[in-house]
């Protein structure tokens, strides 16, 4: 279950912690339950515990509450802790929300966030949490799930994807590209009329991002933009609008989560750890130092009116952060996705996961419509 960085694709971390020691087994003693209030500062800690990456080390983090910052993903999270001795030693969530499913509006569920801590790994441990998601997902409110794995995490994509017994379909449904873009300069604008949005704006705005109908696309209301909404931060003015006379013709957010979601680099390995000082002096951005919190916003909420609309959109809000404390804008497009072409016109450090539809009960019934994942809930 867990997906990206920036925020939620599955990840098994391949780090082995470099203090905790256990003589126990790694399914000895293991309780599963729901998290609570209480639980959020072990949460923190394990997702601290469990850096990603090979060459460049990354912890998501979730401060300063693992679970106000869980809220983004759906309208129902629940977030599955294992137990060993009263420690967490393991995480999942299912998030349920109102997403366009063969063109028709269905609540379907994002599975994100697994984490074994590595003095656990093996076992039984994923097959009983898997077990105790069965049991979750037989309250009925959600037929199908969709998750996105790190293209290059071997270890998540062979673990999941084995059809091993006590674990669900997961259906193969193509790449998620996610490149970094980095803000360095302005580039050359093209035409058109785009405003910044604004609270009177937000019904007109919300119904433009809800008609993108793209397989699995999330959907969205008023309530969730706000101070108090569930899109914590994000606020009308983070929109930018496309006009064709009185018609918006897309719409894109910059949504900067860094007050509840971080990146942290954890520390480099091999030799990249070596000649990084050296990559520096002619490199921009620099790579930055062990410790630091990557400075990105997503590309959010995209729904346009045609592949130009997207072009132009994009490129104004590249244009926008230039010059701010951002240094790369993240997007996401599945690779079938005709307005994934635009992305090749930056620079950009280039990042995929693979998306999967993740049924218990037999294949999912999906047709041939694009698939659509919002990366900044990931």
């Amino acid at each position: 279950m867990r997906t990206h960085g920036g925020g939620g694709m599955t990840l098994l971390s391949p780090h082995r912690h470099r203090h905790r020691n256990t003589s126990r087994g790694p399914a000895a003693g293991i309780t599963f339950s729901l998290a609570t209030p209480e639980d959020d500062a072990g949460l923190r800690r394990l997702l601290a515990e469990t850096p990603m990456g090979g060459g460049i080390r990354l912890s998501f983090l979730r401060e300063p509450s693992y679970l106000q910052a869980a809220r983004i993903q759906g309208t129902l999270v629940q977030v599955l802790v294992a137990r060993v001795d009263g420690e967490i030693v393991g995480v999942g969530s299912r998030a349920l929300r109102l997403s366009w499913v063969n063109g028709e509006q269905v609540t379907a569920g994002y599975l994100s966030d697994l984490r074994i801590h590595p003095s656990h790994r093996g076992g039984t441990m994923l097959q009983r949490g898997y077990r105790k998601l069965r049991e979750l997902h037989d309250d009925g409110r959600a037929a199908i799930y969709s998750t996105v794995i790190v293209e290059d995490n071997e270890r998540a994509l062979s673990a999941l994807t084995s059809s091993r017994a006590g674990l669900p379909t997961y259906t193969d449904l193509g790449r998620i590209l996610t490149p970094m873009i980095p803000l360095t300069r302005q580039l050359k604008p093209f035409p058109g009329r785009i405003t910044r949005g604004s609270t009177e704006l937000m019904p007109r705005i919300l119904r433009c991002v809800n008609r993108n109908r793209l397989q699995l696309a999330p959907l969205y209301n008023a309530a969730d933009i706000g101070p108090h909404g569930r899109l914590h931060g994000l606020r009308p003015d983070d929109f930018f609008v496309l006009w064709r006379g009185e018609t918006i013709a897309g719409v894109l957010a910059v949504w900067d989560q860094r007050s509840f979601r971080q990146t942290v680099v954890d520390g480099y390995a091999g030799t990249l750890a070596r000649v990084r000082p050296l990559l520096n002096l002619v490199r921009r951005p620099r790579l930055p130092a062990p410790g630091s919190t990557l400075a990105f916003a997503y590309v959010a909420l995209v729904s346009t009116a045609d592949d130009e609309a997207f072009r132009t959109l994009l490129r104004h809000a590249v244009n926008s952060q230039v010059g701010s404390d951002l240094d790369h804008l993240v997007v996401g497009l599945h690779e079938r996705d005709s307005r994934a072409v635009f992305l090749d016109d930056y620079p950009q450090t280039r990042f995929a996961g693979r998306l999967f539809a993740v049924t218990f009960d037999g294949p999912p019934n999906l047709d041939d419509r694009v698939p659509h994942v919002e990366v900044a809930l990931l």
